[in-house]
């Protein structure tokens, strides 16, 4: 699974997939903007890691597809303000790329940006 959700938040990011994920609590968290060595140190940080490197048999998985989602998703999240949500659930990753084989976005008309040197919004104050 891979999140995208608010401003600046890309996570929960979670690769093992469906209800085990949630036993394992199997997630890692970043704040955008999201660098390709940040991509790359969660998908390592995940517990279900080494299944992707193969595991009793089953040929790795090619583990630098994960990253590239990430950033894409960061990318899409970067450019279309407009997308409050994105929710990649199940991503699965092959022995040559990934694919995503559900996916959720919601959207929400996008906020005008505030003029620099504006003053925060009256309903900001106080915050």
């Amino acid at each position: 699974m891979c999140r995208a959700a608010g401003p600046r938040l890309i996570g929960p990011n979670r690769f093992a997939g469906g209800v085990l994920v949630e036993v394992l609590k199997d997630v890692a968290v970043r704040l955008t903007p999201l660098a390709p060595a940040d991509a790359d140190e969660m998908v390592r940080a995940l517990r279900s890691y080494p299944l992707l490197e193969g595991f009793r048999g089953a040929p790795p998985a090619d583990v630098a597809a994960l990253p590239d989602v990430l950033l894409r998703v960061v990318a899409l999240a970067d450019d279309l303000p407009q997308v409050v949500e994105l929710d990649l659930n199940p991503v699965l990753v092959h022995e040559r790329g990934a694919s995503v084989l559900d996916a959720r976005i919601r959207v929400a008309p996008a906020a005008p940006p505030t003029p620099r040197g504006a003053a925060p919004a009256a309903s900001d104050a106080g915050r």
